[in-house]
């Protein structure tokens, strides 16, 4: 039984696999990786995802609009398995310690969500 996303949104899969690829690039490798994190804020029609300073941003349909935060290596998991997505469209969700794409569902104790009724700034 799955509860309802904190935060959900939909994108184009040609531009998330861009973003991540010009994300990783500019972040630190994983033996020099702390306790940093990727923000993903969805508002209106828009997803930005942030790290260390850089961004990105992507055109998204969002279902439910607010910030998420994942750990560097979740990010580069899910960067490693969206090579393997054939779909025009992703769907992203996130909740307190779950972040799925589509189907497929990461745990971490330091994936975060947290909601919003009005737009993010």
């Amino acid at each position: 039984m799955h509860r309802t996303p904190d935060v959900e949104f939909t994108v184009s899969l040609v531009d998330l696999k861009r973003a991540f690829r010009r994300l990783l690039v500019r972040l630190p490798d994983e033996s020099k990786a702390g306790g940093e994190l990727v923000v993903f804020t969805a508002c209106n029609d828009k997803l930005e995802i942030t790290a260390i300073g850089t961004s990105e941003g992507l055109s998204a349909s969002v279902v439910h609009p607010g910030r998420a935060r994942v750990p560097f290596p979740v990010f580069r998991g899910i960067a490693r398995i969206l090579r393997f997505y054939r779909e025009k469209t992703v769907r992203l969700t996130f909740s307190a310690r779950v972040f799925r794409v589509d189907r497929t569902e990461f745990r971490h104790a330091g994936i975060s969500a947290l909601p919003t009724l009005d737009s993010v700034r």
